[in-house]
């Protein structure tokens, strides 16, 4: 073989050059389309993360209010407050004893509804709560022995 044919096949052509250039162009796309849609959802899995740690706040805050004593105010859990506020929902009805007769509480239905206060866009939260207080003193009937 002549000498001129052997230095043409020892290197790369600009064609295949262009060619290698245009496929790792192609893959660099590709991968940052991929990356892209990845960290999007990893921004909402994140988003539904904090909703739900913030509804979960929300819940055990509903178990401890009282509708009917505290129908509004906050709590504040630093890095976002939590506000409610409570509507009558029906009418308030006298409790009743057992077996028989006027019980000594008032109760109602109260809806609630918190929201969240402190750069978050966390839909608000309704829950239906009892709501209640003292009417009057127990009146006792009968003797004590």
């Amino acid at each position: 073989m002549p000498a001129d044919r052997i230095q043409a096949r020892a290197g790369f052509t600009l064609i295949e050059t262009i060619v290698a250039l245009v496929i790792l162009a192609s893959a660099v796309v590709v991968f940052s389309g991929f990356l892209s849609g990845q960290l999007n959802g990893a921004g909402r899995v994140e988003q539904a993360a904090n909703s739900y740690d913030r509804h979960m706040n929300a819940l055990e805050i509903a178990t401890a209010i009282n509708p009917m004593a505290t129908p509004q105010g906050t709590f504040d859990l630093g890095t976002y407050r939590i506000a409610w506020s409570s509507q009558l929902v029906g009418e308030i009805h006298q409790s009743s004893r057992y077996p028989a007769g006027r019980g000594i509480f008032k109760v109602a239905l109260y809806r609630i509804t918190f929201s969240f206060i402190g750069g978050t866009d966390t839909a608000p939260l309704m829950v239906t709560r009892l709501g209640y207080r003292r009417d009057n003193e127990p009146s006792f009937t009968g003797s004590a022995n």
